[in-house]
């Protein structure tokens, strides 16, 4: 082979690794397996911790946790977190233009006013609230996971906060609009082993009849949701 040509291959060589890394790219960046999507997260620069202001005395709330990614656009993960009894209740993560997040943190904000804090406080308090509801058998939402994986390389020993959880030192549980019968009468039997409380909208009670034990459901909250 001439010097010429093998020049020439040398060539060909290389633009073909070029493309081949092109589509590849491509691929990773327009994948929904966060295992390929998310690879490398930890690397990625923290734009923003943001937790509600009222986590305190709502007892649920999103977690919003942002990265940029190497292409520009923004990683974010976002986790509903009930400090009272569930944990992670809800989690997701997302792939956004400036523009798209801009508009989900507004929607999110129409809930109450949100706040910025260190990557660690809110690492911590994911954490925490995690096992908080797996220490009663609950175990956090499936897209927890995939979610937790843009709080790589966030060391939670670094927060110094105690958080607590559970109130009045004792799991509530408050039922969500999706929360099946059965998944109610589950939660209720551990919270009521865990000498806790719940509270279930009224329009329920008939459907939920002869799973509640009276002296567990709060009268006071109850009280609240009638009027």
């Amino acid at each position: 082979m001439s010097r010429n040509e093998s020049r020439r291959q040398k060539q060909l060589a290389k633009k073909k690794a070029k493309r081949t890394e092109k589509r590849t790219l491509i691929a990773k960046q327009n994948s929904d397996n966060p295992v390929i999507r998310l690879a490398g997260a930890e690397r990625w620069p923290i734009v923003a911790a943001l937790v509600p202001e009222q986590l305190g005395e709502t007892g649920i709330g999103n977690l919003v946790l942002t990265r940029r990614c190497p292409d520009g656009r923004l990683a974010m993960a976002v986790f509903l977190v009930d400090t009272y009894c569930l944990g992670a209740k809800n989690a997701f993560w997302r792939i956004l233009s400036d523009w798209e997040y801009e508009k989900f943190l507004r929607q999110v904000s129409t809930r109450g006013k949100m706040k910025s804090v260190t990557p660690e406080f809110l690492t911590k308090l994911v954490y925490d609230a995690v096992a908080y509801a797996e220490s009663f058998g609950f175990p956090p939402h499936p897209d927890y996971r995939p979610a937790r994986m843009l709080l790589a390389g966030i060391d939670p020993a670094l927060c110094a906060e105690t958080f607590t959880f559970g109130k009045d030192g004792k799991p509530f549980y408050i039922d969500g609009p999706n929360d099946s019968p059965e998944k109610i009468r589950v939660i209720m039997h551990r919270v009521n082993l865990a000498g806790g409380h719940f509270v279930v909208n009224a329009s329920r009670l008939e459907e939920l009849d002869g799973l509640i034990e009276p002296a567990k459901l709060d009268p006071a909250a109850m009280d609240e949701q009638a009027n």
